[in-house]
Formats: structure tokens, sequence, C-alpha cells
């Protein structure tokens, strides 16, 4: 019997999911959704589903996955829309750059007991240099040896806890398991904080009297600051994000400011050993950081580990994929 699992609005983790399950065609049929009716027929022209479908009810009616992958401001809505169609034991995962907030509306909007997770990939390293990729942008490897935030609350059951790793399994990732409040600390700073800091550039220099003339001879320094502003969470209510995750944004704005401003004294002071220091800190903590994302070659503290069976694709989809069945 083959298991449905309905992908959700597909950005691009969602179609990457999609086109990364394409393989486990004889056991799994990929159902895709979303409002943008051109998207989503590009994305079915390219394998990314099996079918599709124009109402999100019909998408999840029957489904043993749903997979959300909305931008922040729709998560609440989508909740509300698939509570009055799913099954009870059908399991919700859902991606996300904000997760205590998201738990309080499962919470809310969800029939109790229902199997809920929230995760968050980490790409592909290859792909983090793609300056024209765009959101939209699906690829069968860009969770490939990369690890796959999972982050349960204090209810989250098993059968939610082993579908994930089951996935992260079958999408070539590694689970890295963790919980809300952690979670949502480390994507104030990796996640928020960038967006931030590029609107902050953008909107001083836009603002300012001299962008006429500054905006004909902007450089690549700006360019690369500029687009991270285009990589936001949000389909209209900008900011939504950084509001349902306050506390840890407003600390990490906090920290970034104190830096600026340390070096606003170096430069007025003429203190050109700390500029210096400082630049030079930057440039080898970047350095240092790039060649350990590129490598996989991590020295951290070990995070606890939840036992994961080998045999994670016969419980998702009951079989391996036909191309693989002679390679045990």
């Amino acid at each position: 019997m083959s298991t449905k699992i309905a992908i959700l609005g597909f950005g691009q983790t969602g179609a990457s999911i999609g086109l990364a399950l394409a393989p486990y065609n004889d056991k799994v049929t990929r159902v895709g959704h979303s409002a943008e009716v051109k998207l989503m027929k590009k994305a079915a022209a390219e394998g990314a589903f099996d079918r599709t479908e124009v109402k999100l009810p019909d998408a999840v009616r029957g489904a043993d996955i749903v997979v959300i992958d909305f931008p922040t401001d729709m998560v609440k809505d989508a909740l509300r829309l698939i509570a009055r169609e799913i099954k009870p034991e059908t399991v919700v995962l859902c991606f996300s750059v904000v997760f205590r907030t998201i738990y309080d509306w499962v919470h809310e909007l969800l029939p109790a007991g229902q199997p809920f997770i929230l995760l968050h990939p980490v790409i592909n390293p290859e792909r983090l240099a793609d300056w024209n990729d765009t959101l939209q942008t699906p690829h069968a490897d860009l969770f490939e040896k990369c690890d796959m935030v999972i982050a349960a609350d204090h209810g989250t059951s098993s059968r939610a806890m082993q579908t994930a790793s089951d996935l992260t399994t079958l999408l070539k990732a590694r689970p890295y398991f963790t919980e809300p409040a952690e979670a949502d600390g480390i994507f104030a700073a990796v996640e928020q904080l960038p967006l931030l800091n590029a609107a902050a550039v953008i909107n001083t220099l836009t603002h300012s009297p001299g962008w006429g003339d500054a905006r004909r001879i902007t450089s690549r320094a700006f360019f690369r600051t500029a687009s991270i502003s285009m990589l936001f969470d949000e389909e209209e209510y900008f900011g939504i994000t950084s509001l349902m995750n306050r506390e840890n944004t407003a600390r990490v704005l906090d920290e970034v400011i104190a830096e600026l401003q340390e070096m606003r004294r170096m430069i007025t002071e003429d203190d050109e050993d700390g500029l210096r220091k400082t630049l030079h800190d930057a440039r080898q903590g970047y350095k240092l950081w790039l060649d350990q994302r590129t490598s996989g070659e991590w020295e951290r503290e070990e995070k606890p580990e939840v036992p994961v069976s080998g045999n994670s694709l016969e419980r998702l989809f009951g079989g391996k994929p036909r191309d693989l069945k002679d390679k045990r």
C-alpha cells in the first residue's frame, strides 16, 4: 500500500523533498499543493510530485504524512485548515525558523495527541554560494550529508520523532536533535540577525541624500549584503518571525550594535591596531567557519542521540525503492 505524503507550499525545501523522494515512487504518492498554480505546475513537470491539488483540504485528506513548507506568516492558517481534514494518526512535519510560538499554535489548533514536530534543514554547502538561487529553486541533493534540525517539545510523540528521523535518513541527511528554546536562540543569530542587518544597510543607504549618485557605483560588497534581504521567511507580514522570537532577536541585535559601536570608537579614535585586529579576526572567523561548513568536520560538543533504527524505509514507506532492492 502506497504511503501518501502531502507537501504544502513547496518553496525550495518542500519541492526538494519531493524530488529527493522520487526514487521511492513505488512506495509513496507525493501530493503537492500551492496557491501559486504556475509554480505548482512547474514543480510537477520537473518530477517533484505525482499529482497536485489546488485546494489545501484536498491535498491533505487521507494523507499519512503532511509536510508544511509555508512562510511563517501562513503557518497558523495552514494548521487551522489541516486540523479539520487529517487523520488522528497523520504525522505533521513543519519546516520553520521559529519554534516555541508555533508549538503554542499546535497545542491550540490541532487535536490533542496529533503527531507533530518542527524541523529545519541545514542545506548542502555547495548551495550556499548560489547567489542567483531563489527560495523556489529545488534541488534533489539539497539535504545530502548535512544536518536536519529536529526540534521536539515536551509533548512530541514517539511516532512524530521516528517519522522525522526516517524522512531525514531518506533525504540523506543527519538528524540533529534539539528543543524549541535552544533552536529559537540559534536561529535568531544565524537567520534573523543577517536579514535585519541587511535591511538596516539597505535602508541606511537608500534613504540617504547621496543615494542618487551612490546607487550608480554600488559594489560587490553592497550586492552581497543587499541580496540577503530577499531571503525573508514571510509572505506578507514582514518581520513577524522576529516578533515571534523577540527576546532572542533583541539580544542578538544588542550584541551586533555593541560590536558596531566599538568599531565606530576605533575609527573615531584612529585606533589602527584595534580595527585591524577586529577585521582580521572577522576574516579568520569566516574562513574557519566556511572550511568547517564545507568539510562537515566540526569540533563541537556531542549532542545526546536518539536511537534511530536502520529500518527507516520500511517503517515510513513499507519497502525499498525499486532500483535499490538488489543493493543490500
